[in-house]
């Protein structure tokens, strides 16, 4: 088959599937406006680009089209791309898009024959979810759930178009209105779980900053971005609230200082400044380690002796997943989606997401408990194979087929 996969950033959530297929021996393009700071160097596919004639979301708009209008602008540029594509005689027979950004728009205008499949991966809701969650009981003010109602509307004009309606995790199902569900088929992206399973099954080299450090105790902190949506100014205080209590933690912190979901701190700082200012965390002994590449951060998941996973209910992290598969020992938020992934006590566990104390508390219980540790971690390990990359290439590929293929 001919596959177009389209996304604004390339490779995104189809980084494991594309490749994939083109092993399998299916034609590929990918068309994407960007690329991702850890994207293959090589692909054994085509990669296209595709790029808006203009920014979007004007002033002169009404402020619940502005992101409409962004989706506009991307679903013209993707269409111009394929109209080129099929200049040169390349015609998908499947196209494969993520919605909600707009590219995929008008992709049916420009391959009338190609079947589709889109992955939806959010549905905004005012009430059940991440923003009354962070309203923490406040009421969540009309002008937000009309703004967030209308903020669906590409994603609808895209489900009303697919063929193949995926999700990956039945919360995220769950998020669209009931008669909607039956449309959307639950496929998970897929973790690389052969390799990590595999990390601490050799020998195990700790982090340069971590060299002239003597016997420590190693607590992880994964977060694409430091931001309320995955818990991190809790976390930064559990972590501190260890460090005080046990002077060999050495704590190691991945990702950016940027706000990849939700809004920023009012008073202009970002949350690592917050963080390194406020938090209370021992500088010396807190270790800020930025965005990692595929090595370092198998690395970071194979020394690591507690795992500290926070989010609101909201799209699920893979890096929860990737650290389960790597056998860690994880101390994580009771909230959906984790709560479909990890059970309390079984896989890990879990605390209240506003209650850093108890987060601290069952971080040093997991590092007192080494047996319990070692226990969790190897059942959060089989936990995570029904996640595996493996598990979801066969899913879609039957999805595209129609049948087991």
């Amino acid at each position: 088959m001919r596959i177009l996969f389209v996304h604004p950033n390339y490779p995104s959530q189809f980084r494991r599937l594309a490749p994939w297929l083109a092993d399998q021996g299916h034609e590929i393009v990918f068309l994407a406006s960007n690329c991702e700071w850890h994207a293959p160097e090589r692909a054994n596919f085509r990669l296209k680009a595709y790029q808006p004639h203009r920014a979007g979301g004007t002033e002169a708009l009404h402020p619940y089209l502005r992101r409409f209008e962004q989706a506009v602008l991307s679903g013209q540029a993707a269409f111009r791309a394929c109209v080129e594509l099929a200049e040169q005689g390349w015609h998908p027979d499947w196209i494969i898009n993520h919605v909600g950004f707009g590219p995929g728009l008008y992709l049916r205008d420009a391959f009338p024959k190609a079947r589709r499949a889109g992955l939806f991966e959010w549905y905004y809701n005012a009430i059940g979810s991440d923003v009354d969650f962070l309203a923490r009981g406040a009421p969540v003010e009309p002008d937000r759930q009309m703004r967030l109602r209308t903020w669906n509307a590409q994603s609808l004009i895209e489900l009303a178009d697919v063929d193949l309606a995926v999700t990956p995790t039945v919360w995220q199902q769950r998020q669209f209105p009931a008669w909607m569900r039956s449309r959307l088929q639950v496929i998970h992206e897929g973790i690389d779980w052969d390799q990590l399973s595999r990390l601490r099954s050799g020998l195990i080299t700790r982090p340069d900053c971590l060299q002239a450090v003597g016997d420590a105790e190693i607590v992880t902190y994964v977060s694409r971005g430091f931001e309320e949506y995955r818990g991190f100014p809790q976390a930064m205080q559990a972590l501190a609230l260890l460090q005080q209590r046990r002077p060999r933690v050495q704590i190691l912190i991945a990702g950016s200082d940027i706000i990849a979901y939700g809004a920023g701190r009012q008073d202009g700082r970002t949350w690592q400044q917050w963080a390194e200012q406020d938090a209370g965390l021992d500088p010396l002994r807190t270790h800020w380690l930025g965005p990692l590449q595929t090595e370092g951060y198998h690395q970071l998941l194979a020394c690591s002796n507690v795992h500290l996973y926070l989010t609101v209910p909201f799209v699920l992290s893979w890096s929860l997943l990737e650290a389960m598969a790597a056998g860690c020992a994880i101390v994580s938020s009771a909230t959906a989606p984790v709560q479909e992934v990890m059970r309390d006590g079984q896989e890990g566990l879990l605390c209240d997401f506003y209650a850093p104390d108890d987060q601290a508390r069952a971080m040093e219980h997991l590092l007192d408990q080494q047996e319990l540790a070692k226990t969790l971690g190897v059942a959060a390990q089989q936990a995570a194979r029904r996640y595996s990359a493996s598990e979801g290439f066969h899913s879609w590929l039957n999805g595209l087929c129609g049948s087991p293929c």
